[in-house]
């Protein structure tokens, strides 16, 4: 099966197009493209074209020049925001700066709790201590790249909680294997890997077929499960989130 159409299933699987989260969230077309176009909601993850070109915001664009009218797909995760921006009932730029200011206000707050923070935000820290400065420049860079679809790509949900486990895991994961050098691992370190495999894995999208073995599953998971041997798939299979599987 082509790219394309591993794309099109997963896309059909896992996001939505626009008139689908219109309908969920109750709004109709024009406001939900107002909501979008202020930052209050984000840009499409996926794009396909009926000529065979394609496109995410993590990736770029493969296949021929796009022609024709293309279907975007979003992140099942704006449904929610979506339906807050509907009760809302404001302007779509009021909404945009609510949310952003929330989001921000709350990232900061779980940054400040986050042990491992340090680590994956070093950014945001003064020597070993959060400044808030810096909390609120990475919050706001983190919100621009859910509103600019990337993170829909990657996250299975959206909001500070699910932002923050993403990068400090993935930090944890790249520290404990030498930054995927290492060649062994003594026990203790294997099973402080697994479990920053798992909590890496309960927030993350299995990443289409052809993003996964470059994209952080199958960079930080799948090969470190390999490389350290400690994938051993049951009868039923694997129980990580694996990449999608198609019949042809």
């Amino acid at each position: 099966m082509q790219a394309l159409e591993q794309l099109q299933l997963y896309a059909e699987r896992y996001f939505l197009t626009l008139p689908a989260l219109a309908e969920g969230a109750a709004l109709p077309l024009p406001a939900l493209h107002d909501l979008i176009e202020a930052g209050a909601l984000p840009q499409p993850s996926y794009s396909l074209w009926p000529n065979g070109a394609f496109a995410s915001p993590i990736g770029g664009h493969h296949g021929p020049a796009p022609a024709g009218a293309p279907t975007h797909f979003y992140s099942a995760a704006a449904l929610w925001w979506a339906r807050r921006a509907s009760i809302a009932a404001l302007p779509a730029a009021k909404v945009a700066a609510s949310f952003r200011a929330e989001f921000i206000a709350d990232f900061v707050t779980r940054l400040r709790a986050e042990p491992l923070g340090p680590l994956g935000y070093p950014q945001a820290y003064d020597h070993g201590s959060l400044d808030e400065g810096r909390a609120k420049a990475a919050a706001s860079a983190e919100w621009q790249d859910w509103i600019g679809g990337g993170y829909g790509v990657c996250l299975r949900a959206w909001d500070a909680h699910h932002a923050i486990t993403k990068t400090c895991q993935r930090a944890l994961i790249v520290t404990l294997t030498r930054e995927g050098k290492a060649t062994s691992l003594p026990q203790a370190e294997c099973d402080r890997l697994l479990v920053a495999m798992q909590a890496l894995d309960a927030v993350m999208l299995p990443f289409a077929p052809h993003q996964r073995p470059h994209g952080t599953p199958g960079l930080w998971i799948d090969r470190m499960l390999d490389r350290f041997g400690l994938r051993h798939a049951p009868s039923g299979g694997l129980t990580e989130n694996a990449a999608e599987k198609y019949c042809a």
